[in-house]
């Protein structure tokens, strides 16, 4: 899939934890900005309280990580790894172009 702009209204809210210097955050920011896809960010250096919740929660300190809610009661979390034991909820990517196809698959109802 490219970064081609689809001419297809996306669905649901998107979320992005990332921090402040991490290359694959803004490569991920960058790309959702071309493709004009609206997300809320929340730098976890800021925000240090939902860092330690994500790497409570989530098992895992690798980001960007992404939180997608189509509709109440209907969400998923996309990371690049994970300690979990059940992966219920949570897709996992091995890199920035895989985390968007997951993500725009979800956002776009592909």
């Amino acid at each position: 899939m490219g970064k081609e702009k689809i001419e297809k209204k996306g669905v649901g809210e998107i979320t992005i934890y990332t921090l402040t210097d991490c290359q694959y955050c803004q490569l991920l920011k960058t790309t959702l900005d071309k493709l004009e896809i609206p997300y809320t960010e929340v730098d976890v250096d800021i925000n240090i309280l939902m860092g330690d919740w994500i790497e409570e929660h989530l098992k895992t300190d690798s980001y960007p990580v992404i939180y997608f809610k189509k509709r109440e009661g209907e969400s998923i979390y996309i990371l690049s790894h994970t300690d979990l034991e059940t992966l219920n909820g949570v897709r996992i990517f091995n890199t920035i172009e895989e985390a968007l196809e997951i993500l725009l698959q979800y956002y776009y109802e592909i």
